[in-house]
């Protein structure tokens, strides 16, 4: 049987989409603009306390950390914040620690 999601690799069995998988889906850290001049990050965490990570960014890494409804990112680009609820926030490149809103 073969396996394989999108980001994921033939070769590898369940490849690295786990890794993948807890940057893009469950911190929600994606670009927001071409060449990441602008990341997006939507954390859904589901039944987790908290979850924190890493993604290489041209610019440098933009660093995610949730635990519960407190968010840390430290970022080389702006930040487009989604909230839970449907808000947008615009933060500036830097460190920035909010609350997400329901």
């Amino acid at each position: 049987m073969r396996e394989c999601w999108e980001g994921g690799s033939y070769c590898h069995g369940w490849s690295a989409t786990p890794t993948r998988d807890l940057l893009v889906h469950t911190l929600g850290s994606t670009p927001a603009e071409p060449g990441y001049d602008r990341v997006r990050v939507a954390p859904r965490l589901g039944g987790l306390a908290w979850a924190r990570g890493a993604v290489p960014s041209p610019h440098g890494l933009v660093s995610v950390a949730v635990e519960g409804d407190r968010v840390m990112v430290d970022s080389p680009v702006p930040v487009e914040l989604s909230h839970p609820g449907g808000a947008v926030t615009h933060h500036p490149e830097g460190s920035t620690e909010t609350r997400l809103r329901v």
